[in-house]
């Protein structure tokens, strides 16, 4: 059976921002369409008129006040995977949503450990109830998210200090299209507990990234390059220093300079025509002139 009762955590932030919109296009598909909303956390005026339109569109707001909200952070996905199953829910898309964990050393890296956990976790309750499954979405990199300060690239300065060479290549899809492609999987009837689904927007190198930003901002970049040596020297200052988001950004760009970012086929595109994957100047295009979707770049209008 298809999976058409959907709830959607996280339903205004980076991906969910995209992902809530895309179910309500095809809610004609769909039974159910829920939105669980933590209301212990602050919600801006553009968060509560998103959360408004999804509501006049269909869209269950489901609101809750934990006592203790460590179980809903987002990084600890083994308690929020127990709260639904007691709650009934029978498969589950974890937030992974990149690269894939079992290329390389990725496995071992400290920016995979939380959801190297939560794959566990996942295999230990499929085995425990049949009837329990769950999905792993893989598309490399959000195209959006790639050219950010967590990689060393300032937009607003036209500046760049990236780890790896020019010509290291990444896998990307625009996250209007991963919004798409994984209403798609939802759609499409699980036959196992453990399904994975790859999807590719197209592979491409630092070069290809700072070219295409140069045309489309008309402004000549100053670009530098770090070894992989120095983001993990960056990596153990982090650890000693107690910075968790420094260790992250570091281990991060470890992966990316190590070529660990480039997604292995199969692809499973084209099980799902009706997806048209946009490239990566017509996504910067859209991205640059629409900045507030994406404070992760550190651009604001």
């Amino acid at each position: 059976m298809a999976l058409t009762s959907v709830l959607v955590l996280g339903p205004t932030g980076g991906f969910g921002q995209f992902l809530v919109p895309e179910l309500i296009r095809r809610k004609a598909s769909f039974k159910r369409i829920g939105a669980f909303v933590d209301v212990t956390r602050p919600q801006d005026d553009k968060k509560i008129k998103a959360l408004q339109d999804y509501a006049e569109n269909g869209v269950e707001i489901v609101k809750a006040s934990p006592g203790d909200s460590e179980p809903f952070r987002g990084e600890n996905q083994p308690a929020l995977i127990d709260t639904a199953i007691s709650a009934g829910v029978k498969h589950w898309y974890p937030s992974e949503f990149g690269a894939d964990l079992t290329v390389g050393d990725n496995w071992n890296e400290r920016y995979y450990r939380d959801k190297v956990v939560t794959r566990k976790y996942l295999q230990q309750k499929a085995a425990e109830d049949p009837d329990f499954g769950f999905t792993y979405f893989l598309n490399g990199r959000f195209m959006e998210w790639a050219p950010s300060p967590h990689f060393g690239i300032d937009l607003k300065a036209h500046t760049a200090r990236f780890v790896g060479t020019p010509d290291m290549e990444q896998s990307m899809l625009a996250t209007n299209d991963a919004a798409k492609f994984l209403v798609c999987t939802l759609l499409d009837p699980p036959t196992t507990q453990e399904r994975t689904y790859r999807f590719l927007g197209g592979n491409y190198s630092w070069t290809t990234i700072f070219s295409t930003l140069e045309k489309i901002q008309g402004v000549k970049w100053t670009i530098s390059q770090k070894s992989v040596e120095q983001a993990r020297e960056n990596q153990r200052k982090a650890i000693e220093t107690g910075n968790v988001d420094a260790e992250l950004a570091a281990s991060h760009q470890v992966i990316q300079g190590t070529g660990r970012t480039l997604l292995p086929g199969p692809y499973d595109n084209e099980r799902f025509p009706e997806v048209e994957p946009q490239g990566l100047e017509e996504t910067w295009t859209a991205m640059l002139e629409n900045t507030e979707k994406f404070a992760i770049l550190g651009v604001k209008h």
